[in-house]
């Protein structure tokens, strides 16, 4: 089997791991969704940490704009973002959750597009428009499915609380992309993925108190206890810090065009893992929102695609944001 080949693999791993977010919420129930974030991203943060210690000298290397910024975007792209995601996949659903969240390519695409045009803004048209359909589709599912008006109330407030993850996430990607860009002499991956867990982890800890302190009782007896430490443990060292070693190492052997599809699939497989959860197939109105995010993401991916392949024949250099390639360790 090729090197790429095995990168591609190990960064499907990657995303497969990363899905499990959109799942953990539900599956952790009656432990409070503010207790699964703090208590994933302390011990990501923990992780941070003990790499930050060992690679102390160079980290005395770094400017302090810079290791304060690497914090800064942790605790949004990470904290922010998740505790977006696990309130309004507990609201609604893990699958649209992870639908909407899914469609930040093209929200990314649309902020990068300012900042460094990679595409006529015509070529945007299409897939925006698609995913605008998609999200009022499963916006307006329950009132179609004729659900009471308070379940469609929590649905549409759960529907926002993923477009707000979705802008969120976005925003970490371009920021982090756009400060990478500027930077002549860029931070080593790891160190920098270490920063990031620091700032979401730094949150996450002194939250944590808040967190047990609010949780349901039942939550402390052993078998309920247990499943939320094993998700925690889950999610914050082998998802978070293992996951994005993982990208990270992948990315840099994965072919530029491939990046893109690549971190989609994070999303499907959240998609498709909540469903048994949930114990429920999804209805024709969340199928019908769903099949237009992916082709409004798909015809984006073709067009991205075939820009950078005209600008390879061309003879100019394609300019990709790093966080295209091992700062978007996706997280969920």
């Amino acid at each position: 089997m090729g090197s790429t080949q095995k990168n591609v693999i190990a960064a499907l791993t990657a995303a497969l791991l990363w899905a499990f977010a959109f799942v953990a919420p539900a599956a952790v129930k009656p432990a409070s969704e503010l207790l699964l974030v703090t208590g994933r991203y302390s011990l990501f943060g923990l992780c941070g940490l003990y790499v930050l210690c060992r690679g102390w000298s160079r980290l005395k290397l770094m400017p302090i704009r810079r290791i304060l910024f690497g914090l800064y975007i942790g605790f949004v792209g990470y904290f922010v973002f998740y505790i977006c995601v696990a309130y309004s996949a507990t609201m609604d659903s893990g699958f649209i959750t992870a639908v909407v969240v899914g469609s930040s390519p093209i929200t990314i695409a649309v902020a990068g597009n300012f900042a460094e045009k990679r595409m006529s803004w015509s070529q945007l048209v299409a897939p925006v428009i698609l995913i605008l359909v998609g999200l009022t589709l499963l916006s307006v599912s329950d009132f179609i499915q004729g659900e009471s008006s308070d379940g469609a109330n929590d649905s549409i407030f759960a529907i926002l609380l993923a477009i707000m993850a979705m802008l969120t996430w976005s925003y970490f990607v371009v920021r982090n992309a756009e400060s990478q860009r500027t930077w002549e002499t860029k931070p080593d991956p790891t160190m920098w993925a270490a920063l990031v867990a620091m700032g979401a982890g730094g949150a996450s800890m002194v939250l944590l108190p808040f967190a047990i302190a609010s949780t349901p009782d039942e939550t402390f007896e052993p078998y309920p206890l247990f499943k939320i430490i094993a998700w925690c443990v889950f999610l914050g060292v082998i998802a978070s810090w293992w996951g994005t070693l993982i990208w990270v190492k992948a990315a840099q052997g994965i072919p530029v065009p491939l990046v893109g599809p690549l971190l989609a699939t994070e999303t499907i497989f959240g998609a498709i893992l909540s469903l048994p959860v949930e114990q429920r197939m999804p209805t024709w109105t969340e199928a019908g929102g769903a099949l237009f995010v992916l082709v409004g993401i798909g015809v984006y991916m073709v067009f991205d695609v075939k820009n950078s392949r005209a600008r390879s024949s061309g003879g100019s250099e394609t300019k990709v944001p790093d966080a295209d390639n091992s700062d978007v360790p996706a997280v969920p």
